[in-house]
């Protein structure tokens, strides 16, 4: 350990305010910037009654579970990802600082930085913290916002890419060739890929922005940083596909089941309705009429569905079909914003990437 137990514990806990603190500014960046808003004009206020939020109903993750997560002006709910991004910015600011300052990120030593390049060590991993935690800032609204919006504003890349420039240079000393390889390699080889697909399947596959965003991220980590985020984003991607696939199959089988069970309740009916049980003509007339009008419905729903079929379960089957393929259409050929898993992956790598990468070059060399 490289400071005295009661100063890491000190700093630690410092830290992980320092990164609440930052996670709530970042809340307002991904909130505003993608509507062109100021970032500091006006203060922050509820959406829904427009109340200005006082200081102290705005304390970072304290402030939502005091309110119950509600607006204290209104009663209306706070989104749990307002807090959910200030936790995360805690934490990733937090493992950032015990892996340069304790020197033993969960049990081994996995600090890889060159840090002979300073006069003393702790100047190194403060030089270090300052560098690759604005890394972080830049990353975590780069990937909310590719997330809601589907867009990575050129104001994030240009300063993602322009800050590993001068980190590299001047902060760590690692010359202009390091961030300028890295910056390239990330660059060309998504915009060659872009090309590609675009040429093969004539539409547009990767976006300008993740072209930028891994021209960034290559100018702060270098060459060895860009394939490993690279192949592990696209993993990461892989696997959000799955998921995504498998949850719109879920929520496509809860809508089948329902849409059975609601025919089924409407059959049942006019099994009621044809066994005559009926005290009164009044009540029989009525339901006589409501027996007709569903009659004439169902008729026209079989027609506009198949004139030729007149069994009910198998329309119902066809349509849900139907949907189902539709669904499964629209959702393959929409984008999938790639920002946050390469955002992941790099941050990875930020943490483990030459303990992993190490480890698959001994692998290989087997």
């Amino acid at each position: 350990m490289l400071l005295t137990d009661n100063l890491f514990y000190f700093a630690s806990f410092f830290v992980f305010i320092f990164g609440l603190i930052i996670g709530s500014f970042l809340n307002v960046v991904i909130y505003r910037l993608p509507e062109g808003k100021s970032l500091l004009f006006p203060a922050s206020s509820c959406p829904e009654c427009g109340t200005k939020i006082k200081f102290y109903d705005n304390i970072p993750i304290v402030s939502y579970i005091i309110l119950g997560g509600k607006c204290r002006a209104c009663g209306n709910r706070i989104p749990v990802i307002y807090p959910a991004i200030e936790l995360l910015s805690a934490v990733l600011f937090y493992l950032l600082f015990i892996k340069l300052f304790y020197n033993a990120f969960f049990h081994f030593n996995i600090t890889s930085y060159d840090l002979s390049l300073f006069k003393d060590y702790l100047t190194g991993r403060l030089l270090l913290f300052m560098a690759y935690g604005f890394f972080i800032f830049i990353l975590i609204p780069i990937s909310f916002i590719d997330f809601f919006h589907r867009i990575i504003p050129d104001s994030l890349n240009m300063t993602l890419i322009i800050a590993g420039f001068l980190f590299n240079i001047f902060l760590l000393h690692k010359g202009f060739l390091f961030p300028f390889a890295g910056f390239i390699a990330g660059g060309l080889s998504f915009y060659l890929i872009a090309v590609f697909y675009e040429l093969v399947r004539k539409k547009e596959g990767l976006g300008g922005g993740d072209i930028k965003l891994i021209a960034g991220i290559g100018a702060f980590l270098g060459v060895k940083g860009v394939i490993f985020t690279i192949f592990a984003g696209s993993v990461f991607g892989l696997l959000g596909f799955i998921l995504s696939l498998l949850y719109l199959n879920i929520q496509d089988r809860t809508k089948t089941t329902s849409s059975r069970s609601n025919k089924g309740n409407l059959i049942q009916n006019d099994d009621n309705y044809d066994s005559g049980n009926y005290h009164s003509e009044t009540i029989g007339s009525a339901n006589s009429l409501a027996h007709n009008i569903n009659t004439v419905s169902a008729n026209d729903n079989a027609a506009h569905i198949g004139s030729n079929n007149t069994n009910p379960e198998i329309h119902l089957e066809k349509s849900e079909l139907n949907l189902n393929n539709k669904a499964d259409d629209n959702f393959i050929s929409s984008k999938i914003p790639f920002g946050p898993f390469l955002s992941m992956a790099a941050v990875l790598y930020t943490f483990y990437g030459s303990y992993l990468m190490n480890i698959y070059i001994d692998f290989i060399r087997r």
